[in-house]
């Protein structure tokens, strides 16, 4: 709480009243949290889809090969210089 007062001390009364009953905070706040974060990740097809089943994570496609394009164009003045 101390660097909860020095950094945002606008939440502090709130943060007090969240876990005035111990290290966690209730349950239904939770679960509306946890709510938050499930529903994104099902969005875009990440996390676990149960419990019980390893996370899922979409491979990307394949890379494209690159192509080379032109040359930079010479600048007026540009001297390459050798190395050695």
């Amino acid at each position: 709480m101390a660097w909860l007062e020095r950094r945002h001390p606008h939440l502090v009364r709130r943060y007090e009243r969240l876990y005035a009953d111990g290290a966690y905070a209730p349950t239904w706040y939770q679960r509306r949290i946890t709510r938050q974060v499930h529903e994104p990740a099902e969005e875009y097809g990440i996390g676990p889809t149960r419990a019980e089943l390893p996370r899922r994570v979409r491979r990307p496609g394949p890379i494209p090969p690159e192509r080379p394009g032109p040359p930079p164009p010479e600048q007026p003045g540009a001297t390459q210089l050798s190395l050695i």
